[in-house]
């Protein structure tokens, strides 16, 4: 066998070599996202229950919706990112859904704050 003949057999056997990976850091990263993927719900239901809000709770509807709008936004953000795998069609659905319902709660937040600031402006005069 010849030296080039002996090289290439050498190549090969390097090729199918397993390569060892180490489990242990993506399993850190993936508690700590699951952990700080929760920290928006922690959040919204602080401002739930806070008296601060952007839209008084006397308000009659705008004032809870967009309570309970940012505790289901958080909330589907929560699930979507620890207890759905990334890979599946659900977890895009539930993306879709968590920014579509975020979107409109903000439409409806303004639309809202509008409709208050005419009525206002409407009976001042």
């Amino acid at each position: 066998m010849s030296n080039n003949e002996n090289n290439y057999n050498n190549e090969e056997e390097k090729v199918f070599e397993p390569e060892i990976v180490n489990n242990n850091e993506p399993n850190k990263n993936k508690s700590l996202n699951s952990i700080l993927s929760w920290v928006p719900f922690i959040l919204a239901l602080i401002y739930t229950i806070s008296p601060v809000d952007f839209v008084p709770d006397v308000i009659p509807v705008a004032g809870w919706g967009e309570d309970v709008m940012f505790l289901i936004v958080s909330a589907l953000h929560g699930i979507q990112n620890t207890v759905l795998d990334k890979n599946t069609s659900i977890y895009k659905i539930v993306k879709y859904i968590k920014w579509a319902a975020f979107i409109f709660s903000i439409i409806l937040i303004l639309i809202l704050i509008l409709l208050i600031v005419l009525v206002f402006k409407v009976s001042s005069n």
